[in-house]
């Protein structure tokens, strides 16, 4: 099934087939995805193929300077005497956050209650968002005009972050001459509520006590680096995510590994961003040994 998937996603998406599995697993586990990247290298047709794969609903909003909180969640106006609620694009399976840090901050917050809760509150009347709900926001590297920082209560409400890999001269070469720009995926048999629930993925108590060694190994050895429970509890849910894709029952000490650069990407400020997975790889991951690894 996420062969196929996968397969789906891949005839829009050239490379990144690692980043189009832990996307899905992170769309699974309930998570959200940065994706931070120069424009024009296909972060929205990323976005838009994964959707169209898993037969969600998809709604795009394209951030801007003056782009207001109401218009991301919704306003109440008076109608017949009688206060109705119009309901704003976030009320969807997956929405496309482009170009998240053109907004001001307090339009960038109108995100943090629908990330954490999965709810939205208009005039004091609180909503309960779709299941699945995920948020996919793309944003451009701080130094390009009309940006800002992210402030990091929404960083650490992402699950995962990364950059598109850089294409090849023959994957160059097949983009350049595929005549359709963006292909039709969608494939309306596949249900998603039919997923496997990811409370009968197994995780052991070794696995767990790895993760944590991660954790003391980054507070030792980075004490400017805050790694919250937060993340630690996304990366167990993304771990049987991504099990699950791998046709496992459980956990392994490998989907840690797999999941945990992308989980910590934008944790990390203390290397190049472009550095920061083969840092985690290097520093961290090669550095904590597994528990009764001898």
């Amino acid at each position: 099934m996420f062969d196929n998937i996968i397969n789906s996603i891949s005839k829009n998406v050239v490379g990144n087939e690692f980043k189009i599995k832990i996307s899905i697993a992170t769309i699974i586990s309930g998570g959200h995805i940065l994706i931070e990247d120069l424009p024009g290298t296909g972060k929205t047709t990323f976005a838009k193929s994964l959707t169209e794969a898993l037969n969600l609903n998809f709604k795009r909003i394209q951030f801007t300077s003056d782009l207001l909180p109401s218009d991301i969640l919704g306003y109440t106006y008076l109608k017949n005497n009688k206060f109705e609620t119009n309901k704003g694009p976030i009320f969807t399976n997956i929405v496309l956050a482009d170009e998240l840090n053109r907004a001001s901050p307090k339009t960038q917050s109108a995100f943090l209650e629908a990330m954490e809760e999965g709810t939205v509150t208009i005039d004091k009347k609180t909503f309960k968002l779709q299941k699945p709900f995920s948020v996919i926001a793309t944003q451009n590297p701080s130094d390009l005009s009309g940006t800002s920082l992210l402030p990091e209560s929404q960083l650490d409400r992402f699950s995962i972050s990364f950059s598109l890999d850089e294409l090849d001269h023959s994957q160059r070469l097949k983009v350049l001459s595929d005549k359709k720009f963006f292909k039709e995926i969608k494939n309306k048999s596949f249900k998603f509520n039919k997923i496997k629930s990811l409370s009968k993925i197994y995780t052991n108590e070794d696995v767990i006590e790895y993760l944590d060694k991660i954790h003391q190994h980054i507070k030792s050895n980075y004490s400017n680096v805050h790694i919250s429970i937060r993340s630690l509890k996304h990366t167990i849910q993304l771990s049987k995510a991504l099990a699950l894709i791998n046709g496992k029952e459980y956990v392994t000490f490998q989907e840690i590994k797999d999941v945990l650069p992308y989980i910590l990407r934008h944790r990390l400020s203390i290397v190049e961003k472009n550095d920061t997975v083969q840092f985690i790889k290097n520093e961290i991951l090669s550095k904590v040994h597994v528990p009764n690894e001898v």
